[in-house]
């Protein structure tokens, strides 16, 4: 079978990012140009090339009209995203990101779903600066947290220090670690452009001067010239923790255990939440189980299910450009074999094992770690800042941090980990997150554990309605409605791109215009399958009332323990649609 690429070669038959890759000379393109140009924004050709350095190009929604009319351009800024492998940073690495927030982005930092943290609202004049103290204080890089590479690998956060994960022979952040340093891309571009001083140079006056031999283009054995057709997502979890949602993963890898110890890992590929809504051949799908493997055949069934998107994925239309299409345009049986041939050899079927439990680590837990301990710490949709009258989770992190210097992981949940704190050490950790005001397990209700938003307005430029900031009041009708003890996983973005996983929540808002959204319901609280529309369009202020709604309904109808998303699945769409006198 022609792969694609091959078939594909004729760049004038491929959508425009396929040309700008191969023309950029593995990335460099002309960002160094740009960034001396005395502009305060980049160009549209450097903003695609600089996602494969971690980086949208963005500018204040909120200021549009109002500088418009003022005869005034955007409000342009970055936002700078950083890769760590499972979520695991030392406080050092935390202390510098606080810090630089400060003195180059908005004062706060984003943690996100992918477990990395994003830097808002830095200005085109400080974003080398950032890159480069990022790199060169504490190796924290940015490279390849967006673009059309491999994305930051996750891993459950708590996998080095949990109990469950004692005896299990593994460390899967580790295994995290090993895939992204596998999967980096091997162009100069990011050294050259951001950190090698002998390439660039600072004169005088203080601008940016770049040395004549600035590009260095080299081969890359994984991504060749033209890199991935589109982002690449992996995840690692077990069958007792599915806390990275392994299925919406192009690719996820599942530990398998028998009596706590890992034995193989099920492989699921093509998961990806991203869809147009205007667009029936888009869709969001969860990953199918496509092989078992052992411990030492991951990276070679990790690296073959890469090389066959790379060669076998849709180059002429971005829209249908991730693996799930990849998989559905050649069918499952013809993609496994692509991929043994690819990695020249066969892998055993797969079990169909699936997860039991999608822990949240909210609280505190015993390490297995003699005499230490881990707090999960609850941040309101990943925003690190302190809320007027309310959580102080800058300031709260940044004292405990400073003062026990804990190992800290970014959970999937956009929340926050402290590890290694020592049994004397817990009531005075304590004391300062109650001082803070910054909620675990207590002082926040059931329903709001694991809330999702994504960023949505003002910053990002795929965004048509309202998460982050729509959010919190949406939890709060439901709390003052009676539902605040439900355990039901409700998820909000602002575009269909699927940041926040609302896919695949049980109560799933997904941005459709200003005040307007999608609302579907049906996901496995697990996280094995992805939700069902049950109505296309609803207004943000029948939003709550309908959820009320729905909870209500299950809460009359469901059998004992049913989940939310279980009982309307089994109930279905039309028959909630009548219930509610709506059509969809």
């Amino acid at each position: 079978m022609a792969s694609l690429i091959e078939s594909q070669g004729d760049l004038s038959q491929l959508s425009g990012n396929e040309a700008l890759k191969v023309e950029s000379k593995g990335l460099y393109g002309h960002i160094a140009q740009d960034l001396v140009d005395g502009n305060d924004f980049f160009s549209e050709d450097s903003v695609q090339l600089l996602k494969h350095h971690g980086s949208y190009q963005q500018d204040n929604r909120d200021t549009r009209i109002p500088r418009k009319k003022q005869g005034l351009d955007k409000e342009y800024s970055m936002m700078l995203r950083t890769k760590f492998p499972g979520g695991k940073i030392t406080a050092e690495q935390y202390l510098l990101c606080d810090e630089l927030a400060d003195k180059y982005g908005q004062a706060d930092i984003r943690a996100t779903s992918r477990q990395c943290f994003q830097f808002h609202g830095v200005l085109k004049g400080n974003f080398r600066s950032l890159v480069r103290d990022l790199n060169l204080l504490q190796q924290i890089t940015s490279m390849g947290a967006c673009g059309d590479v491999v994305r930051n690998t996750m891993a459950a956060p708590v996998a080095d220090i949990d109990p469950r994960y004692k005896d299990c022979g593994a460390d899967l952040i580790a295994l995290a670690q090993e895939i992204s340093n596998a999967t980096l891309f091997k162009s100069h571009a990011y050294y050259d452009l951001w950190l090698n001083d002998e390439k660039a140079s600072v004169a005088p006056d203080g601008t940016l001067v770049f040395g004549e031999n600035l590009v260095e283009e080299v081969e890359d054995p994984l991504y060749l010239k033209q890199y991935l057709p589109r982002k690449f997502k992996i995840g690692i979890g077990t069958d007792f923790d599915n806390s990275v949602d392994l299925y919406t993963n192009d690719l996820g890898l599942m530990a398998v255990t028998e009596n706590g110890v890992i034995v193989g890992y099920e492989v699921l590929a093509g998961g990806g939440l991203g869809f147009s809504h205007t667009l029936e051949r888009t869709y969001p799908r969860a990953g199918s189980h496509i092989a078992f493997v052992t411990p030492d055949e991951v990276l070679d069934i990790t690296l073959a299910v890469i090389k066959v998107q790379r060669d076998f994925g849709d180059r002429t239309d971005r829209k249908q450009a991730r693996l799930k299409y990849t998989i559905d345009g050649m069918g499952l049986d013809q993609f496994k074999a692509q991929v043994y041939e690819y990695a020249g050899k066969s892998f055993d079927e797969p079990r169909n094992v699936t997860p039991s439990a999608q822990p949240d680590y909210l609280g505190w837990h015993k390490q297995f770690q003699q005499g230490l301990n881990y707090v999960g710490i609850w941040i309101e949709n990943g925003r690190i800042k302190d809320f007027e009258n309310s959580y102080q989770f800058k300031s709260g992190l940044r004292a405990i941090i400073e003062k026990y210097k804990p190992s800290v992981r970014v959970t999937p949940h956009h929340n926050i980990v402290l590890a290694n704190i020592k049994d004397a050490d817990v009531a005075d950790v304590q004391a300062l997150i109650d001082q803070y005001k910054m909620p675990t397990d207590k002082g926040i209700a059931t329903l709001r554990r694991m809330e999702m938003a994504c960023p949505a307005l003002p910053l990002c430029g795929l965004a048509t309605s309202e998460a982050e900031r729509y959010m919190p009041t949406l939890m709060d009708q439901l709390e003052a409605a009676g539902f605040g003890n439900e355990e039901v996983i409700i998820r909000m973005t602002g575009c269909p791109n699927g940041c926040a996983r609302s896919s695949s929540s049980e109560i799933g808002l997904i941005g459709k215009g200003p005040g307007r959204y999608t609302l579907t319901v049906g996901g496995d609280y697990l996280g094995t399958r992805v939700n069902e529309k049950l109505i296309v369009t609803i207004k943000e202020d029948d939003i709550a009332p309908t959820i009320g709604k729905l909870l209500t309904l299950w809460r009359e109808q469901r059998s004992e323990g049913e989940y939310f998303g279980d009982w309307s699945k089994r109930v279905g769409v039309p028959a909630l649609q009548a219930a509610l006198g709506v059509e969809g």
